[in-house]
């Protein structure tokens, strides 16, 4: 399939567009919806991730085409600068083939040099394939968020998890 991992930069800002447009038009139930993105709201999106030094966009792409990605937001707390937000998608096309699980593992891979030894992540409980996916790589539950969003008018608990320390 000849998918390559790398870390956004801000020209990619289009071709994340494009991405995000394609996932929100899919209104799925374990994605936060949202209206599509300007170029310049996709240029700041993609900017939050590139100008800290403790936070990545990784890109997973086929034929240069965007496929999925997978960021991580770092803590600003001195307190917390141990501590990654993770968040994760992949193209309706390319889900369950390997594409989350090789997104996380870069990210694992980039994440302890840049100090951050524990990394969390949540999933809605109307996204059982997700939640999987986080165990089957090392995340545990911390906790339960009991209807922490609304979904199609129902409240949907979201599942805490962590991975940590990051070795």
């Amino acid at each position: 399939m000849g998918v390559e991992v790398r870390e956004a930069v801000i020209d990619d800002a289009a071709a994340l567009r494009e991405y995000a447009v394609r996932l929100f038009a899919e209104k799925l139930p374990g994605i936060f919806r949202r209206p599509f993105p300007t170029l310049e709201e996709e240029r700041e999106f993609v900017a939050g991730y590139v100008a800290p030094a403790n936070s990545v966009l990784l890109i997973a792409e086929v034929d240069g085409r965007v496929i999925g990605i997978a960021g991580l937001r770092g803590r600003t707390l001195e307190q917390e600068a141990h501590v990654g937000h993770v968040q994760v998608s992949v193209d309706r096309d390319h889900r369950g083939k390997g594409i989350g699980r090789l997104l996380l593992q870069r990210l694992f891979a980039w994440a302890p040099a840049r100090g951050a030894t524990r990394l969390e992540i949540q999933a809605l409980t109307n996204n059982p394939g997700a939640i999987r996916l986080y165990e089957r790589v090392g995340f545990v539950r911390d906790g339960l968020r009991r209807g922490a969003v609304v979904v199609d008018g129902e409240y949907v608990d979201a599942v805490c998890l962590s991975r940590g320390p990051v070795a």
